[in-house]
């Protein structure tokens, strides 16, 4: 099934939107996914924020991560940055578009304009930010701390 060129979630996802409860959805054929730990998705956001329309598009919250999605084929010949982790195959679980979220999966952004805006993030205005994203330092432990005698 091909997708139109400015797709909105309900034309990407339409058993989401209809549905009660969370449903698998394929990945690869219709989109492709994007995963960024919540701290760097959050400053992805931030950083792209200034941009008309607004370069992000539907993305959903899971413990700790956040995941966008992008157009079908975004990770050919594309090399994205940790922390991000590009997926064009699999199974995803999406929350219902109309039902009250569950906490641990919810969406946070319906489209760039909500449901009836773009679903798909613009990987070309992404791509460049990742690199840019701070990532929190992990503690070194205490093994590896430098001891004055």
């Amino acid at each position: 099934m091909a997708v139109a060129s400015n797709p909105t979630l309900a034309s990407v996802l339409p058993a989401a939107c209809l549905a009660s409860l969370p449903v698998e959805v394929p990945v690869g054929d219709l989109f492709d996914t994007l995963v960024l730990p919540e701290p760097q998705a959050r400053q992805a956001l931030a950083r792209l924020a200034h941009h008309r329309p607004h370069p992000v598009g539907a993305a959903l919250a899971r413990p700790g991560e956040w995941v966008l999605f992008l157009p079908p084929g975004s990770g050919f010949e594309t090399d994205w940055p940790t922390p991000a982790v590009h997926r064009d195959s699999g199974m995803l679980q999406v929350p219902p578009v109309l039902a009250p979220a569950d906490g641990h999966l919810r969406w946070v952004r319906l489209g760039n304009a909500g449901r009836t805006g773009r679903a798909f993030t613009a990987p070309m205005m992404l791509h460049p930010v990742l690199p840019l994203l701070r990532v929190a330092e992990c503690p070194v432990p205490d093994f590896q701390m430098p001891v004055r005698i």
